[in-house]
């Protein structure tokens, strides 16, 4: 059945039947031209079908256009010829409008029928290879001709360094699979040696040429016969750019010669591979520090990674642990240094004011301590997942810039913290890098909430209430006794450390607190069933960290998925404010501990807590945001 589908301007619906004729075909008289510098593989063969379709369209020749759209439609699947079941994928898919470009199952039996007939009429290898191709993925019974004549055609371009690249790469390697299915050892052999032939010549124009052809060979495991030489002339090679400065060309090389020499026992010219891939890394590192000291310290990082994969065994005779504590001493270097390379992007102030002015009205003659806490923690009531996924989303529509290149997240002191890739196009909502991308967004729209929360709510309104009250350790304890968060004999901690929030000292109030908000989670947690302790090999029991317990399928029954979610945003996520990890390593400084995290992570707990009051009260319970509706 075929889709009907629009791609790239063409129109994919099926020709009509009647129109598929070979005598039709013939009188297209069609033929392929470019300029080798303009040709780009099969999009260039499908533009030009689409071209000449065009032209018998407006001279009124309808049949023969029919079959030209036809014939780009084949043209115009992307190859992946590593798939044996499926070598050819869509060029275009829009996930959103569930829409896509042609496979191999869109065409009808009547059109592979077509192809069938033209296939011997057909002189432009790029086509006659696809359409053979076609057929011998298509047909039921396979037909082993249709596989031979898709071979023979795929070889026929040659092999050079200005159209490799260019899908003749990928033809190569299609016809080498095929020969592997239909088990034709001579033609692969064929293969075999002529891409090794190309690969013992040099290639002054194109660096990566000698370095694509090993890894063809490599790929398809080809190389058995010339796996020495192979590893000796990368190595040469990727040593020779090495000397030239080319530290990332040179690497690749090295990559490629260090498997080659483990492939045939060479276990020290797989060392040396190994050792001088990582002095690279280095290298390149100092090179690039006088430019800047972000790039400089990712290059380190790399070094350190490199150097492990040598063997523990050989590292003492290699001096091997040295160099490792060299670069991490390089790596502290750089990355406080990066710390100054990092500009401030200002943004338009917003206007608070009025929210501001509420907030203050919202907590103020109250007639009571206890209404007024009621109100001082219904400013906000927290986070809404939906809502921010669904801000996240719309922003990353609005402007897919912030999206494209990966992030690297640092610690005060330089650290890198976290890391997130680029998003993936070609995959849904459910990809890995796709959902690291969405959650790097929204803990970006949390940052800007909280901010606004602590600033425009919490810090006004809490300066109101200690104007209209007086905060004292025994009100706060009977509060923590009385809640039903708080575990037993925890409330003069718990108490203790609210009332430093009252006395504005957020710094110590958050380092007793992080520990102690772990703890009653945890109970909450195991009064639920949940298991928050593992018993290692020699059974000791260990209780669970914050983050882990956060992951337990428990937290979400019991604390529900928004409460999750500002749990992990404020106190577990490393790209977030991660203060139960900073906290608990001591990483705070006298300025970071008294943040906005740490403020709005005082209010949050302040909040659970007297929202967890078995209390009841003839005045009603409102949230900021509806006592302004």
């Amino acid at each position: 059945m075929c889709l009907n589908l629009i791609c790239l301007g063409v129109d994919m619906n099926s020709p009509n039947i009647s129109t598929l004729s070979k005598s039709t075909y013939i009188e297209c008289n069609w033929t392929y031209q470019s300029n080798p510098k303009s040709h780009y593989g099969y999009s260039s063969v499908m533009q030009s079908l689409q071209s000449v379709a065009k032209e018998k369209e407006d001279s009124g020749e309808t049949e023969q256009a029919d079959i030209l759209n036809l014939l780009s439609r084949a043209a115009s699947m992307m190859m992946t010829p590593a798939s044996i079941n499926e070598p050819f994928k869509p060029s275009f898919r829009d996930f959103q409008a569930g829409r896509r470009s042609a496979i191999p199952d869109d065409f009808t039996q009547e059109e592979l029928n077509f192809f069938a007939e033209i296939i011997g009429d057909i002189n432009e290898p790029w086509l006659k290879a696809r359409l053979a191709d076609v057929l011998w993925l298509c047909n039921q019974p396979k037909n082993p001709e249709h596989a031979r004549i898709a071979i023979d055609a795929y070889i026929v371009h040659e092999i050079g360094s200005d159209t490799w690249r260019r899908d003749v790469d990928n033809c190569w390697h299609r016809a080498a699979r095929l020969c592997l299915q239909i088990r034709d050892t001579e033609k692969l052999d064929e293969i075999k040696k002529n891409i090794f032939l190309a690969f013992d010549k040099n290639y002054p124009d194109c660096v990566f040429m000698s370095l694509w052809l090993a890894e063809f060979l490599d790929e398809i495991n080809l190389d058995k016969d010339y796996r020495e030489d192979i590893a000796l002339k990368l190595f040469t090679v990727g040593d020779d750019l090495a000397k030239q400065g080319e530290y990332s060309s040179s690497r690749s090389y090295l990559e490629l010669a260090a498997k080659k020499c483990n492939q045939i026992g060479g276990q020290q010219d797989w060392l040396d591979c190994l050792i001088l891939s990582a002095e690279l890394h280095e290298k390149e590192a100092a090179t690039r520090s006088s430019g800047s000291q972000m790039v400089a310290n990712s290059f380190y990082e790399n070094a350190i990674q490199a150097y492990r994969r040598v063997p523990v065994k050989h590292r003492a005779g290699r001096d091997i642990e040295t160099k490792i504590q060299e670069v991490r001493a390089k790596i502290s270097e750089s990355g406080q240094a990066a710390l100054g390379e990092m500009g401030l992007v200002k943004t338009p102030g917003v206007d608070i004011s009025d929210t501001v002015k509420a907030s203050i009205e919202h907590v103020s003659s109250k007639g009571g301590i206890e209404i007024a806490l009621l109100y001082f923690t219904g400013l906000d009531s927290g986070p809404n997942i939906e809502s921010l996924t669904g801000h996240a989303k719309a922003s990353m529509q609005e402007s897919i810039i912030g999206s494209i290149a990966g992030a690297v997240h640092r610690a005060a002191d330089g650290r890198v913290v976290a890391k997130t890739p680029c998003i993936n196009f070609n995959a849904g909502d459910d990809d890995p890098d796709n959902k690291a991308v969405l959650n790097r967004q929204i803990q970006q729209q949390f940052s800007i909430e909280t901010q606004l929360i602590v600033e425009g709510q919490i810090l006004p309104a809490l300066h109101q209430m200690l104007m209209e009250y007086r905060f004292t350790l025994p009100i706060l304890e009977a509060l923590c006794y009385h809640s039903l968060f708080v575990p037993v004999n925890r409330e003069k901690l718990v108490a203790y450390a609210l009332w430093l929030g009252f006395e504005r000292d957020f710094a110590n109030a958050i380092h007793l607190l992080s520990p102690q908000f772990e703890h009653c989670i945890r109970c909450k947690l195991k009064d639920a069933g949940a298991h928050t302790s593992n018993v290692d090999r020699d059974g000791i029991e260990n209780e669970n960290g914050l983050s882990t317990l956060m992951d337990l399928p428990e937290a979400l029954t019991v604390f529900g998925k928004d409460f999750v979610f500002e749990i992990k945003a404020i106190f577990t996520d490393a790209i977030g404010p991660n203060l139960r990890n900073e906290v608990a390593h001591g990483l705070l400084d006298d300025n970071a501990s008294a943040s906005v995290a740490s403020i709005y992570a005082w209010w949050m707990i302040l909040r659970l807590i007297v929202r967890s009051l078995p209390i009841q009260t003839e005045e009603p319970i409102v949230t900021n945001q509806q006592e302004s509706e």
